[in-house]
């Protein structure tokens, strides 16, 4: 049944141009003129897109590991649509024939993740050792021979970086398929391996097409650009994931470890904006996203109107006029209160089991929250 919603999984959410309710800035940050360049863009999206599918696949895990067919259906079409997405990029910068190739090679390994987590789910070892042995005989070397014909990279260098993917992805599936709360940490440090492949693969699209994509794809600019954004999708994921269990999860297990590795994630993201707009600002950022991380999570966990209000009030009231007026003092001008919006509607999503469109609220609140970041790096300039 897994793998009959995976490849039966349709529909493309375009991740970018999503975020038309999101203001423009007034003005970029000294020094980071270039990370709104198309160059830093290609490098930024191809890291998101690849961040992306670590996380789909995860929720993919919690809803097989709970049966929930609706919810897997969910993102078997997000997966499916993550697939497309990186595909169409190839395909703008190569040509429809090498981008429908690497499209292929990319739901050719989507398939045999899906089997092995069916086979983890099932406990069918032998399954499982299948599903790995075509992932390093099959997928590795189809997409690294692609990747390396096409682009400046050597073959032996991008069958390392997808042989990295194929051992970082089954690593937190197996931990999943039990059970998330004990493979948050596998999941995060797949996230961090993904978006460096992605990045990786972003420069090399860059350096062997460089006239479609003018401007730097490897400078600090770019860099810091790219870092932001993948930290800011990955709390916007995680924020989900932690809500998703607090609605559906109950006290169990999977509860405390998805509220505890959110809170843990967000210093990780208010340094990365501390180092681009001072300690201050970043402790500013701190303070109001572990706010609004409570808030939240006591919102998807609420069971009467009157909690349900004052997690809202937190969010209305408090963290998000906060989060707005930082953005202020760094003369940016953004609708927060649509990205809150977006997240508080999920959330209703999850806890009314609307998984017809849960994935693509899921990944618009994503695009929305990367959104305040290109922000804040000026990329968003009209």
């Amino acid at each position: 049944m897994l793998k009959m919603l995976a490849a039966s999984a349709a529909g493309v959410v375009c991740l970018a141009g999503c975020a038309s309710t999101i203001g423009l800035p007034h003005s970029s940050p000294s020094g980071f003129a270039d990370a709104g360049s198309q160059a830093a863009g290609v490098r930024a999206h191809v890291a998101l897109l690849y961040g992306e599918h670590t996380y789909v696949l995860a929720k993919l895990a919690v809803a097989a590991a709970a049966g929930r067919k609706d919810e897997y259906r969910s993102y078997a079409g997000l997966l499916a649509a993550n697939s497309d997405d990186l595909a169409a990029i190839f395909s703008r910068a190569a040509g429809e024939s090498l981008g429908n190739q690497i499209g292929q090679a990319l739901e050719l390994g989507d398939g045999y993740y899906v089997d092995y987590l069916v086979a983890a789910v099932t406990n069918q070892n032998d399954a499982a050792d299948a599903a790995t042995n075509n992932l390093n005989t099959k997928y590795v070397p189809q997409l690294a021979q692609l990747m390396s014909s096409s682009l400046n990279i050597s073959a032996s260098s991008a069958t390392r970086m997808f042989s990295e993917e194929v051992v970082g992805t089954n690593q937190f599936l197996s931990v999943a398929a039990k059970g998330l709360a004990g493979a948050y940490g596998d999941v995060r440090a797949a996230y961090k391996t993904a978006t460096a492949t992605g990045a990786a693969l972003g420069e090399a699209i860059v350096w062997k097409f460089h006239d479609k994509y003018p401007g730097e794809a490897a400078d600090s600019a770019s860099r810091v650009r790219t870092q932001l954004d993948a930290l800011l999708q990955e709390h916007a994921y995680l924020t989900s994931m932690a809500t998703d269990a607090a609605a559906n999860a109950g006290p169990s297990a999977e509860f405390p470890a998805a509220a505890s590795y959110l809170d843990e994630s967000t210093p990780d993201l208010s340094s990365v904006i501390g180092t681009v707009f001072g300690v201050d600002v970043g402790n500013r950022a701190l303070t109001i996203w572990l706010d609004q991380n409570r808030s939240f999570v006591a919102y998807a966990s609420a069971s009467d109107d009157a909690s349900r209000r004052d997690a809202l009030d937190g969010l209305n009231q408090r963290s998000t006029p906060a989060l707005t007026a930082l953005l202020n003092s760094l003369h940016v001008s953004a609708d927060v209160a649509a990205v809150t919006e977006e997240e508080i509607g999920v959330i209703d999503d999850q806890r009314a089991k609307s998984y017809d469109v849960l994935a693509a609220e899921d990944r618009q609140s994503a695009v929305l929250l990367v959104s305040l970041g290109d922000l804040m790096m000026g990329t968003l300039a009209g």
